[in-house]
């Protein structure tokens, strides 16, 4: 079996995202991105058992290209305030580049039993890259919190984007101002809820959202195993 090449399959992904968005996903086809890319398309195919598939990729692309820059962003940083704000404002910039093709990407993610959600088992390189970068915002930072819910920071924080993601496909405003808005008041009210439930007043609130995620993850699960 011949062995997979890396810039042939981001040739593919640069490809399958140019012709996105210049024609939409339904009438893009693995021949098109074949030609496109100048490869066969028995060789697209070796790299990506379809649309579906590739597309995967184009996320993982996204969520490796915010990792970087957050990383790069967060260097020498210690607040945690700040350092939540550039993740994810590295996640706007980021996705800023592809908003022509964000309505018709969020149309298949949406669908809760599609591979491309981003809870399905095929989407877990992109949200492992994700979590990871969470992880990293909040172990170096000088966050204070519950030893409990700083554990589970990470993936609530991913959850934080998803919702992120939502306003910021609905906003039609010049450059997604609102959303930008918005998530720069967001940074600065989780770090102080977040400082603020390492107090003994407020654990019944950090029980009842390590709760909730308990159960969205086992909703997940089932819904991967359907």
């Amino acid at each position: 079996m011949p062995t997979l090449d890396s810039s042939t399959r981001d040739r593919i992904v640069n490809a399958a995202t140019d012709l996105i968005m210049e024609r939409g996903y339904d009438k893009t086809t693995m021949r098109a991105i074949a030609e496109r890319a100048g490869v066969s398309l028995g060789s697209a195919y070796y790299y990506f058992g379809g649309k579906e598939e590739l597309i995967q990729g184009f996320y993982t692309r996204i969520a490796r290209e915010t990792h970087e820059r957050a990383a790069a962003d967060m260097d020498e940083v210690k607040s945690f305030k700040k350092r939540l704000g550039l993740a994810f404002d590295a996640y706007l910039d980021t996705s800023a580049q592809y908003r022509a093709i964000a309505d018709s990407l969020l149309s298949l993610a949406i669908v809760p039993t599609s591979p491309l959600s981003p809870f399905s088992d095929q989407s877990r390189p992109a949200r492992s890259t994700f979590i990871t970068m969470y992880t990293e915002v909040v172990d170096g930072s000088d966050l204070k919190t519950d030893p409990r819910l700083r554990e589970a920071l990470p993936e609530l924080l991913w959850m934080v984007q998803m919702l992120i993601t939502l306003g910021w496909v609905q906003d039609l405003t010049d450059r997604q101002h609102v959303t930008r808005t918005l998530v720069t008041r967001l940074a600065p009210s989780l770090a102080r809820l977040f400082s603020v439930v390492r107090l003994a007043p407020f654990r019944p609130f950090v029980d009842d959202a390590l709760a909730s995620l308990a159960t969205v993850k086992a909703g997940r699960d089932v819904a991967v195993e359907v």
